[in-house]
């Protein structure tokens, strides 16, 4: 039996196993809130502060990486800090741990350089990292100002243009269609969202050297990525535009894949019927990218992205949600000979209760003129 045969059995296994734990746990999961939208509800007394944390073992493995086909057990741990001291800002403080190796050469194949990057997975060598450090608060009812010297790109975005669980499974398949506008780069950074009844903008910029006294943030020997986000949110659809511009701190005037303006066209749509065949939601996103200095030889040139997805939420059993997501895994190139490869992913989100689920997961990554990456895994979560 081969090891991607092997694998497969683990999912299929628990697919059939878990929903009969179901009924044990009962009740149906609302979700953990990790973003900077959430509601605390912390009481009336402020200061106030309440922790949360979030651990997630991923046992899998994958076929088509040389040296890199055993099945592994890895953890990701978050514990997450939320102080308001007026009720309605926020300072949020994060610190994270994880062992999905990093490094070119040692790369885990679901690490954050591998082959088959989850968009769980993070790697501190098992030391305890702070992963992320800002304030919102709000400098009127219709404007939010939030900054910090550690965040994500969609720390400061108004809309996440996406239906999927907030970490699903592949990374590439989790950029809202768009990789390289939603390239969800960490840094410093500041933004400022404007919302009016259904209308969200968002203006932000984050600056992966912001804290090197040598290059700063929005320097021009800094790495910055300035993001603008336009969206129309409904009851039952969002619809979001956006458009970056990245700068890789090239001074040389040279051709580099990291310096580039791109563009992003995203949607969602929540079906209001009940049959069982048609998806609960569904998510559509385009890419374009544009290179400042185009390199044929080197492939740095235009390029293009897009992604669809949809959820089943209570599918074969309440509470549980099939989902699933077809997509491209790089910028697309208009090359001859470019095999224009894929990637999809398929995953069954168990619920056991509130603080517990199990995902399993298949998936395929395509590769130009490589062996296909071919994985399967399960996800445990522990919401606490």
């Amino acid at each position: 039996m081969s090891l991607f045969t092997k694998l497969l059995s683990i999912p299929a296994a628990l697919g059939f196993m878990t929903p009969m734990a179901v009924q044990a746990g009962g009740e149906k999961h609302k979700g953990h809130h990790d973003h900077h939208g959430s509601q605390m509800n912390m009481g009336d007394s402020y200061p106030s502060t309440m922790f949360m944390g979030k651990t997630t073992f991923v046992v899998g493995g994958v076929d088509g990486v040389t040296n890199k086909d055993e099945t592994t057990l890895n953890y990701d741990m978050k514990l997450m800090g939320m102080t308001s001291f007026t009720g309605k800002d926020m300072l949020k403080t994060a610190v994270r741990i994880g062992n999905f190796t990093g490094g070119m050469m040692n790369s885990h194949p679901f690490g954050m350089m591998g082959d088959a990057r989850l968009d769980t997975a993070f790697d501190s060598s098992n030391n305890l990292e702070l992963h992320k450090a800002f304030y919102q608060f709000p400098l009127s009812d219709d404007v939010q100002i939030t900054f910090g010297p550690k965040l994500r790109q969609d720390d400061l975005l108004g809309v996440w243009p996406s239906s999927f669980p907030s970490d699903p499974i592949l990374f590439v398949l989790n950029q809202a269609g768009a990789s390289d506008t939603y390239s969800k780069k960490m840094g410093a950074g500041a933004g400022i969202t404007w919302s009016k009844d259904r209308v969200v903008a968002s203006a932000l910029f984050v600056s992966e050297d912001a804290n090197n006294s040598d290059k700063g943030f929005l320097q021009d020997n800094g790495r910055d990525h300035v993001t603008t986000q336009l969206a129309w949110v409904d009851d039952s659809y969002t619809v979001a535009l956006a458009y970056t511009n990245a700068d890789s701190a090239n001074t040389d005037g040279s051709a580099n894949a990291n310096d580039y303006t791109s563009y992003g066209i995203t949607g969602t749509y929540k079906f209001s019927n009940e049959a069982s065949v048609i998806p609960s939601s569904i998510n559509a996103g385009y890419g374009w990218k544009n290179p400042d200095k185009v390199d044929d030889s080197a492939n740095i040139e235009y390029g293009n992205t897009w992604t669809v997805g949809a959820m089943w939420n209570d599918a074969f059993r309440d509470g549980n949600n099939l989902g699933f997501a077809l997509g491209t895994a790089e910028t697309h190139r208009d090359d001859s000979g470019y095999d224009d490869p894929l990637a999809w992913e398929s995953f069954y989100e168990v619920v056991i209760n509130n603080s517990v689920t199990i995902t399993p997961a298949v998936f395929v990554i395509e590769r130009d003129n490589e062996e296909d990456v071919k994985g399967a895994l399960v996800k445990t979560t522990f919401k606490f």
